[in-house]
């Protein structure tokens, strides 16, 4: 099934309503009658005031195809101008009114010259672009609604926006197609719906929206909770809109998978609050959600964890899903993060600052950027068939075992996270090729102790119970997450190679906070996870 339908935007009903006919709509006989606002608050979607004055006398260039290819169309989500929105309503400031009623005009009057680079897209009538400003857009009528510095034909533009949209949107969504984009358009079409519940077409609009929501939570959410595509800033993006939508339709907030969504990102979380960027997620601190106590297999996500104290292993067994254009899934499978201390250990290339990105391909969605085996001149498979193959938890220690065919050859895996007072990691590879053993930190690595440890702690000692052919060491970009501010900027992640011809790997993951630790005599020996 492709993205979206063929083209379907009509010249009257969508893209360019009358007045005369939006006025019909409503039921109004002027303008004065239609603006003011007799419905249901919507659910805020703007950001916070901070930036609003910044925005006030900025020239734009709505066709500007510098903003790169894939944030041209998150530009016009006009997300960046919804500070305006909360500005006004905290201050009551005409300039932001005004500000708004320009930007918007000016948005509204380029549009339809808007080209974008994603063949068959249109910028501004596809499903992302259409509900995020449904989002703002309906704040913006009901905050705005009184303000005379936001003229009338402001006003109209607006309306004809949202029930533009809307119309489109229930022509758009009209059978279930899985992924982020239907879901969350549907959710938004719902709030529409009843926010404008005056609206003749407002009934339909909800029926359509509703049977997707529904068919949504039991075919795209996975039994675990997690959303289809397995990455949690997408799943958060999903969870979000879903929240709007039970704003209005408080039935959906009975339905078992909603609160399974919930359970999946605690499963997910670190003792630090944050949810590692896995697959193309970015970096998020999920709000009203605490660390799910003890380890968890999330069989139909293919996510395997481990959580003991304040240390905490993601492990990635779950297969690659495409996407709308971009498949969200990396190249990458038994491939594992490590946090303790509420910071990584372990860590991953994660998601990229945007899918423009020169680094999109060959960093954040390659193998190299993750913690697994990289058979050099090899390339992965998509169709990789991971699976697990044991997943125990004991007092002592619990394990994973899986496998997967992303290579030509079979690569088995086992880690084994040996709990108590000073717990660490014993990972065991096996495949029938020359390979490297790789591994991410937050800093240099540098040899300690027949290992290899980084400059600056927390840290982790990685020792290898049989010397590597050859040591190779790396750098790439990540998000690092910081727990006292809650923000994740991009920094540097150094990445550590053991490279051995006959494919065997037996490697000691020993974490400390401040100085790397004396390694356990037996460690080799646990290998079971008995004491």
């Amino acid at each position: 099934m492709s993205v979206e339908k063929a083209p379907h935007v009509h010249p009257t009903r969508m893209r360019h309503i009358t007045d005369e006919a939006l006025l019909e709509a409503l039921g109004a006989g002027g303008v004065a009658e239609a603006r003011t606002w007799r419905r249901r608050r919507p659910v805020p979607a703007a950001l916070g005031a901070e930036g609003a004055d910044a925005l006030l006398g900025i020239e734009v260039d709505f066709l500007d195809k510098g903003h790169g290819r894939s944030l041209l169309y998150g530009f016009h989500y006009l997300r960046w101008m919804s500070p305006l929105i909360t500005a006004y309503a905290e201050t009551a400031d005409p300039r932001y009114a005004r500000e708004w009623d320009r930007l918007f005009r000016q948005w509204y009057d380029d549009r339809d010259r808007v080209e974008g680079d994603w063949p068959g897209l249109d910028v501004v009538w596809y499903s992302l672009g259409v509900r995020a400003r449904a989002m703002y857009v309906t704040e913006a009528l009901a905050v705005f609604a009184d303000e005379p510095a936001l003229s009338d034909g402001c006003w109209l533009r607006m309306m004809k926006t949202v029930v533009g949209g809307a119309r489109w949107s229930a022509e758009e969504h009209d059978e279930f197609r899985h992924g982020n984009w239907q879901f969350v358009n549907a959710c938004e079409l719902l709030h529409t719906a009843r926010v404008f519940a005056d609206l003749p077409e407002a009934g339909q609009w909800a029926e359509v929206a509703l049977a997707r929501v529904l068919e949504h939570l039991e075919q795209d959410v996975r039994a675990d909770g997690g959303h289809h595509e397995r990455s949690p800033s997408y799943h958060l993006m999903c969870l979000d809109n879903l929240e709007r939508a039970v704003a209005v339709e408080p039935s959906l907030a009975r339905h078992p998978r909603r609160q399974a969504m919930y359970h999946w990102l605690s499963v997910l979380m670190t003792s630090g609050g944050w949810v590692p960027h896995l697959q193309d997620s970015g970096l998020i601190w999920p709000q009203d959600v605490g660390p799910a106590e003890g380890s968890h297999n999330l069989e139909a996500s293919g996510y395997a964890t481990f959580r003991h104290g304040d240390f905490h292993t993601v492990v990635n067994y779950g297969p690659y899903v495409g996407h709308e254009l971009e498949p969200h899934s990396h190249h990458a499978a038994l491939d594992f993060v490590l946090s303790g201390w509420g910071v990584p250990l372990a860590w991953e290339g994660g998601g990229p600052p945007s899918y423009d990105d020169p680094g999109y391909y060959d960093w954040y969605q390659a193998t190299r950027a993750h913690n697994t085996l990289l058979v050099p001149g090899e390339g992965y498979t998509e169709d990789r068939r991971a699976a697990c193959d044991l997943f125990s938890v004991s007092a002592q220690a619990d394990v994973f075992a899986g496998h997967h065919h992303g290579y030509s050859a079979r690569h088995d895996r086992e880690i084994v996270f040996v709990k108590g007072d000073s717990p660490y990691w014993i990972v065991t590879d096996r495949i029938d090729a020359e390979a490297i053993w790789q591994i991410h930190g937050l800093s240099p690595w540098a040899g300690r102790d027949g290992g290899f440890a980084g400059t600056r702690g927390p840290g982790i000692l990685v020792v290898p119970l049989e010397p590597p052919d050859e040591v190779l060491y790396g750098t790439g970009p990540a998000r690092i997450p910081d727990p006292v501010t809650r923000t994740a900027e991009y920094g540097e992640i150094h990445s550590l190679g053991l490279r051995r011809a006959d494919g065997r790997f037996t490697v000691g993951i020993f974490p400390y906070r401040d100085e790397p630790p004396s390694v356990p005599e037996d460690w080799p020996r646990r290998l079971d996870g008995s004491c």
